[in-house]
């Protein structure tokens, strides 16, 4: 939740202080632990408090995915080239350095037995895959992509290797470098057909 100018600082705080709480007992400790009374003990805020700002588990989850998301966004500036590369690199870097990547897993491993969190699943990817897709609409717009290209199999396309590269390689290897070879790779799998004309 993004905090309102008029908001009490100590709110700000308050929730500031328990977000990263309930993020690093999901890191440190798991999904199932992720419960009011645990991230209220680790936080060193009472139980109250927590209810007052997130009357259910699924209140509080819920902030903390939308914090987890919203580190990973770049602004475009229109050489889709260079859009692509930023995005990929700021979610490669997300997904590797601050426990991203993680939380990802996390998430869609529960995902699959509670439609609550199923929802927030769909959710955080629409969030998540929003600025690639958008990059990948303004190219095919532009005539760089060709017409048939689905935004949301080019993010799948895009994102796939680097998640593949951090789940299963490690860290090793997956570096800027890496993410260029990715968006060549798409943008020549997916460029617009020689003589097509361009918008």
């Amino acid at each position: 939740m993004v905090p309102d100018v008029d908001v009490d600082p100590r709110v700000v705080r308050t929730r500031r202080d328990v977000l990263a709480a309930a993020r690093e007992v999901l890191l440190e400790e798991g999904w199932e632990r992720v419960t009011v009374s645990r991230v209220a003990d680790r936080s060193g805020y009472a139980r109250t408090t927590l209810y007052r700002h997130w009357p259910q588990r699924l209140d509080l989850l819920r902030d903390l995915i939308g914090e987890e998301a919203r580190l990973v966004h770049t602004t475009p500036a229109g050489d889709l080239r260079s859009d692509l590369i930023a995005e990929l690199e700021a979610f490669r870097v997300a997904v590797t350095s601050s426990g991203l990547g993680r939380v990802m897993i996390a998430i869609g491993q529960q995902a699959r037995d509670d439609a609550e969190l199923a929802d927030l699943n769909r959710a955080m990817r629409a969030d998540g895959a929003g600025v690639l897709e958008e990059i990948v609409a303004a190219g095919v717009e532009r005539g760089e992509l060709g017409g048939r290209v689905e935004s949301g199999v080019a993010v799948a396309r895009l994102v796939g290797p680097v998640l593949f590269g951090y789940l299963f390689e490690g860290d090793a290897g997956l570096d800027r470098r890496f993410v260029e070879s990715v968006v060549d790779w798409f943008l020549l799998a997916a460029a617009a057909p020689a003589g097509q004309p361009r918008h």
